[in-house]
């Protein structure tokens, strides 16, 4: 068993294991270290805020906020902090400098409003505006809808439904392989649509065949929520993100030693994405209906560390790729992922512990060679027939834990069913519903202050 090449021993990963050990503890005690407000002696301090913010301030105080979240992407060097206060941002930022190991820079969604002055509330992000729905007419084809659009479209979302992004037909099989034309994939497919750009022209078939202005709709124009391309120790928490064309957070080539922490990211392409970069942690994030994974590590990414995210209702829900090396994942909760919950893709030195993986439609864990990993104390549990625990490609594919374990000697002390209960997932729909009034709402619990002109929450002392 253990000489066969499908059989993925801890032999040679083990010398990865001391590394990845002190690795991991430095990421976690950097964790640890988020909860604490970074000191104002290290850099200076900027807010947002949606509710009383105004972009001709100077965005140093909560009196002073900025209204836009953009205005962050030039404003922020090494040892600077942003907080942004609770409420919506159709907007997204490219971060254009560098922190050091000493001076991050530092985003935090604030949604407790403890440092803006702001109410509770989401800090979401989003890539997707709002349009009147009554621009599309019918495309000559029955549930096909068209609309003239001189910007490109990178999406579609219904937000009175369960907010999965609509299908770009263009990655279809009928697309790619079939060389069918765009217009009638989309004519085959409801929850989809094809922009064409030589003609300027969007068509849609809505999930239910009916006119686009029974549904509310929303279209993409954005890419990335906060994209880091070759910037080092960033560290970005406590936001929501949702509906970009590729990812709610992007550490991009060239990036290093950046944490995302405590985030929500969903209907993207990917939830976050680390792409070409190295020593990226990803903690307690939670991901869910992004179109092909929650959590993606691929191009080379070295050194990327998964602790405590949940991700479900992706396509996968945690997936390193095309070459990636020596990661971490422990503690993740993947459940009812629509084809694997993780997913290693011809990388090596990968480090699978304590993981929870259940109910994901294909596999819990899929392998694809050439990979190496070296898995252990997991917790496996398959709710369907057909479902396999592991997946090292055909014909390699296990429906039970025993099978895998004698196959390949990976998770020897790892378990079966009973992972325990899943959390409740997102109510979009709801959150929706409070993102948008939440302006209107906190302004109405904000009054002047007499002395500063500043405003403070009526139930203030």
């Amino acid at each position: 068993m253990g000489t066969s090449p499908h059989a993925h021993t801890g032999r040679r990963i083990t010398q990865y294991a001391n590394a990845e050990r002190w690795n991991l503890l430095a990421a976690i005690l950097s964790a640890v270290a988020l909860a604490f407000p970074p000191s104002a002696a290290l850099g200076s301090t900027y807010y947002v805020r949606a509710t009383v913010g105004d972009d001709t301030h100077d965005g140093r105080s909560p009196q002073t906020a900025w209204q836009h979240f953009s205005k962050l992407a030039i404003a922020m060097h090494a040892g600077d902090t942003a907080y942004v206060g609770p409420g919506l941002y159709r907007d997204g930022i490219k971060i254009q400098n560098s922190g050091t190991p000493q001076s991050r820079i530092t985003l935090i969604g604030d949604t407790t409003g403890q440092h803006t002055g702001d109410p509770p509330g989401a800090v979401m992000i989003t890539g997707a505006d709002p349009i009147d729905e009554a621009i599309f007419v019918p495309s000559g084809t029955p549930g096909v809808y068209q609309a003239h659009s001189p910007f490109p479209v990178h999406g579609v979302v219904e937000m009175d439904g369960d907010q999965y992004r609509y299908v770009n037909v263009t990655t279809t099989k009928e697309y790619l392989v079939d060389k069918m034309p765009a217009p009638d994939i989309v004519t085959k497919v409801a929850s989809s649509y094809f922009y064409d750009p030589s003609r300027q022209t969007l068509y849609i078939h809505t999930s239910d065949g009916k006119v686009p202005p029974t549904h509310e709709l929303e279209l993409f124009h954005r890419e990335n929520g906060i994209e880091v391309i070759r910037s080092q120790y960033v560290v970005i928490g406590g936001f929501t993100f949702r509906h970009f064309a590729d990812a709610g957070i992007n550490f991009f080539k060239g990036s290093a030693h950046g944490l995302a922490l405590t985030n929500t990211s969903y209907g993207n392409r990917q939830g976050i994405r680390v792409y070409g970069a190295t020593d990226i942690l990803l903690y307690g994030n939670t991901l869910f209906r992004n179109e092909n994974c929650g959590l993606y590590l691929a191009a080379e990414s070295a050194s990327g560390t998964v602790i405590g995210n949940v991700a479900y209702e992706n396509v996968k829900g945690v997936r390193w790729s095309s070459d990636s090396a020596n990661g971490v994942a422990i503690a993740n909760l993947l459940f009812d992922n629509h084809e694997r919950g993780l997913s290693i893709e011809s990388s090596k030195g990968i480090i699978l512990r304590s993981n929870r993986l259940i109910d994901n439609t294909t596999s819990q864990l899929l392998v694809i060679p050439p990979s190496e990993i070296d898995s252990e104390v997991n917790c496996f549990e398959n709710r369907r027939p057909q479902q396999l625990t592991a997946d090292f490609s055909y014909p390699d594919q296990y429906g039970t834990l025993t099978q895998y374990q004698h196959a390949t000697r990976q998770d020897l002390h790892s378990q079966e069913a009973a992972c325990g209960p899943t959390p409740a997932k997102v109510d979009v729909r709801k959150l929706h519903a409070e993102t948008l009034s939440y302006v209107a709402r906190a302004r109405k619990l904000l009054r002047p202050s007499a002395t500063t002109g500043a405003e403070a929450p009526e139930h203030a002392e």
